[in-house]
């Protein structure tokens, strides 16, 4: 005998299942394409949207949702042919010309891209991705002020899109313009906090303006998001070096070799940095490390050479001095100087 609950129970998991079973069986396949695309499942996207335009060849909608997630996946000669279709059947669809023109920018095809992107900004000047597009192409024209310009007027439209001041940020970086670079890493931290490319270029910049504690506590951050960033092992070595914090240094750089062993540049940095702290055994063996990657490295000659001058053994040293004339003539002046004294 059934329970007035077990009854209960009964009807409710029918209705469930049974509203379960409704909504797959309404949602079209435009629909599905939709709900893919905002969980960024871009190629089963891609698959729903082809199945929409060749149930209905009109719908230009999916066409220009068919092109995005074509961009999405790399494919961007694909994602040109779809948003022109889009365009051909819906001439004032602002987002497909931006589309269009982010494809074209990823596909190195710049003149286009502006051309599109400003078609779409004259349709719809409150449009923030087609001037967050129309920047980007600008930068890869080398066109950094109409840049700088259109980025600014995206994050006005938009301010919680991180796109445009992420173009912004890097293209302060590399124009050297560190203070700028950190009020807009700073804004991008705050709302990607997760992201770890973030606070390495963070990080960078505040190296680069000599802010070597917050520097290393960006860093540090960096690395807890990305372990495996050998880059952000290399810049937090360099730091702590540069705020003195030698024997720290000497432990990153190790952790980069875990991560990339042989390289040359960790080597070197613990040979130069292990000679400062007088662990001249360290420095050596480091150096010689360093030039087994590298057997014309004249700083991995000149640091053994110096080591063991500092240890007292100047005939060891001595030893390298003629290969190092052979390579750099300045340094070995510098170890004759040294053998001399």
């Amino acid at each position: 005998m059934i329970t007035r609950f077990a009854l209960f129970f009964l009807i409710c998991s029918t209705i469930s299942v049974f509203q379960t079973f409704a909504q797959g069986a309404t949602e079209s396949v435009f629909d599905q394409g939709v709900r893919l695309t905002e969980a960024n499942r871009f190629k089963e996207a891609a698959e729903a949207f082809l199945q929409a335009v060749k149930k209905d060849p009109t719908n230009s909608v999916a066409y220009r949702y068919l092109g995005w997630c074509q961009s999405e996946l790399g494919d961007h000669e694909a994602a040109v042919e779809s948003a022109k279709k889009a365009i051909s059947l819906d001439p004032s669809d602002y987002i497909a010309y931006s589309n269009l023109g982010w494809a074209f920018t990823m596909l190195g095809r710049f003149d286009e891209a502006v051309a599109e992107l400003k078609t779409s900004i004259k349709m719809n000047p409150a449009y923030a991705l087609s001037h967050n597009n129309l920047g980007y192409a600008y930068l890869h024209q080398a066109r950094e002020d109409e840049a700088v310009e259109e980025l600014k007027t995206a994050i006005g439209l938009d301010p919680k899109d991180a796109r445009p001041r992420g173009s912004l940020s890097s293209l302060y970086l590399r124009s050297g313009k560190y203070h700028e670079a950190v009020a807009e890493l700073e804004t991008l931290i705050a709302l990607k906090p997760n992201f770890a490319p973030y606070f390495s270029s963070l990080g960078f910049a505040y190296l680069s303006l000599g802010k070597h504690q917050k520097s290393i506590v960006v860093l540090q951050q960096a690395i807890a998001l990305d372990p495996k960033n050998t880059e952000d092992l290399r810049h937090l070595g360099t730091v702590q070096a540069l705020a003195g914090k030698r024997i720290e240094a000497i432990a990153t750089f190790r952790q980069l070799l875990q991560l990339k062993p042989k390289d040359y540049e960790s080597l070197i940095s613990i040979a130069m940095i292990s000679g400062r702290i007088a662990r001249y055994d360290d420095a050596i063996a480091a150096a010689k490390e360093a030039l087994g990657v590298r057997p014309d490295s004249e700083r991995a000659i000149y640091v053994i050479a110096m080591s063991y001058i500092d240890k007292g053994d100047k005939v060891s040293a001595k030893t390298y001095l003629p290969k190092l004339k052979e390579l750099d003539e300045n340094l070995a002046k510098a170890l004759e100087s040294a053998l001399d004294k």
